[in-house]
């Protein structure tokens, strides 16, 4: 895997979780965006490195490979919720992209639970 991205909108801000591969170290970090000065940044709020074929267990446990192309409409009559936009690039030709409001594909919030669990255990 490369990398992936997972950036959750509300109305109380947005965060986003990365993995990044780096000198053969895959970390996962947790930002919160921020608007300063006009620009939208990102500040780092935790990371730790992962076990990567753990992770990719857990990619496959929550059926991750089935979202591309996931484009989850908003739910009638839901006036409030929560935005997802996901890219996963697992090599040179495979990419995973999904994206949603308020609507998510099977698996997600296993895969937002286990991201918060990996985080949790610095």
């Amino acid at each position: 895997m490369k990398e992936l991205t997972l950036t959750l909108r509300g109305m109380r801000g947005s965060t986003v979780y990365k993995i990044i591969n780096e000198a053969d170290k895959f970390e996962l970090r947790l930002y919160r965006e921020k608007f300063i000065n006009g620009e939208t940044v990102l500040e780092l709020e935790s990371s730790t490195v992962i076990d990567i074929y753990m992770f990719i267990e857990h990619m496959n446990k929550c059926g991750v490979i089935s979202w591309d192309g996931f484009h989850g409409k908003h739910p009638r009559n839901v006036k409030d919720g929560i935005m997802f936009d996901f890219t996963a690039v697992i090599n040179d030709e495979q990419i995973i992209s999904a994206d949603g409001s308020e609507n998510f594909p099977k698996g997600y919030h296993e895969f937002v639970r286990g991201l918060n669990n990996m985080l949790e255990t610095l």
